[in-house]
């Protein structure tokens, strides 16, 4: 199930707080326990993301995709944070699925 498109800046920020403010009737998503979501980046650079207790303080911290490349996440303790790895005049967006 397709959840929405969320764009990503520059900066590290919450995942569900991203779709929350952008993808219409999500305002109150948080991510199910024991699901399985697909994100896919869309633009001309790559996306970080990392499941911690707190922002991140790196730049270089968690996984990358690049281009459209998908990565698969599930819920755990902490919080899925995001970030474009630059800033782009176009922005880059990361699609968000619900696998199961």
């Amino acid at each position: 199930m397709y959840i929405g498109k969320v764009k990503v800046s520059n900066e590290w920020e919450s995942l569900e707080d991203l779709i929350q403010a952008q993808v219409d009737g999500q305002s109150s998503f948080e991510f199910a326990d024991s699901t399985t979501y697909q994100l896919q980046g869309e633009g001309p650079i790559g996306v970080r993301m990392a499941s911690v207790s707190s922002k991140p303080d790196s730049d270089d911290e968690g996984e990358r995709i690049f281009g459209t490349q998908v990565a698969i996440y599930e819920k755990d303790s902490g919080t899925l944070y995001v970030k474009a790895e630059q800033n782009s005049p176009n922005g880059q967006l990361l699609k968000i699925s619900q696998l199961g």
